[in-house]
């Protein structure tokens, strides 16, 4: 985390690398075998940051945005493939053992639970065609937004 200013040049190469290259590579792999089976199931995980900036996500929130656009730009190529793409968009905190250590101080319905996290992804694999989500949001409801 940090501004413009305190971010050193390779921290943004390095989001840019594991959040939108690291996709675009992944995905490169799979979209083959999918399209030779009739069809596939594309689940990322983003991030508020994707479309909520703040001053100190210089080093993430860029590459967060540029994998949300390439996520939408898959979806309209591979869903007459059969291939359904979404993105979950996650504005909270998962309630993973770094940050519940980092956060002690923070009450249960503060954090995303886990389990309800991949539920919520889990749905999104079995959308009749009529319905397929390009996006969704996954929030605690006590978050501010």
């Amino acid at each position: 985390m940090g501004t413009i200013e305190e971010i050193n040049p390779s921290i943004l190469e390095s989001s840019f690398r594991v959040n939108t290259l690291g996709l675009l590579l992944t995905t490169k792999q799979v979209i083959p075998q999918m399209k030779s089976q009739g069809g596939g199931i594309i689940v990322v995980i983003g991030a508020r940051f994707s479309r909520r900036v703040m001053a100190r996500t210089a080093g993430l929130a860029p590459a967060k945005a540029a994998q949300r656009s390439l996520t939408e730009s898959m979806a309209r190529h591979l869903w007459p493939a059969n291939i359904h793409v979404s993105l979950v968009i996650i504005d909270g905190v998962v309630a993973l053992p770094r940050p519940r250590a980092m956060m002690k101080d923070k009450p249960d319905d503060f954090f995303i639970a886990p389990d309800d996290l991949a539920d919520m992804a889990f749905h999104l694999t079995v959308q009749p065609r009529s319905t397929w989500s390009i996006e969704v949001e996954a929030r605690p409801y006590k978050e501010s937004w």
